[in-house]
């Protein structure tokens, strides 16, 4: 699928740094309906690779919850989010550009020992917007 936009991108660069010649381009009906499909779910589901940092793992969800409560009481500005990758759950926040940016923000979280930065290739764009 991103081959094929990728090569239609392509043509379509070739074809505009060519001088004073027309080409057409007549895709199959197939090509079409896969192309909008591919830009329709990138435009409803956005997402970006960025880091997050990883205050908490453990296998009793309860705790997690816990802690994510705990952690909004103390910086309700920044997102925290627990995600469940069997067989732990994980409380992980922000949403950072770069490690050193999560790492900068890690100092300030002298409360919760052990918090590491975390790649993350599922954060939507919003969240960077966010300054803590």
């Amino acid at each position: 699928m991103i081959k094929i936009a990728l090569s239609l991108f392509c043509l379509f660069f070739v074809c505009q740094t060519t001088s004073a010649q027309e080409v057409q381009l007549n895709e199959t009906p197939e090509v079409a309906e896969l192309y909008k499909t591919w830009t329709n779910q990138n435009r409803s589901m956005p997402h970006l690779e960025g880091w997050r940092v990883q205050i908490m793992a453990s296998t009793d969800r309860t705790q997690i919850e816990a802690g994510r409560v705990r952690f909004r009481n103390a910086y309700p500005d920044v997102p925290a989010e627990m995600i469940h990758e069997k067989p732990y759950y994980k409380l992980k926040v922000g949403a950072f550009k770069s490690r050193l940016e999560a790492l900068a923000f890690i100092t300030n979280l002298s409360e919760f020992d052990g918090a590491y930065p975390a790649k993350d290739s599922q954060i939507h764009p919003r969240d960077f917007l966010q300054r803590y």
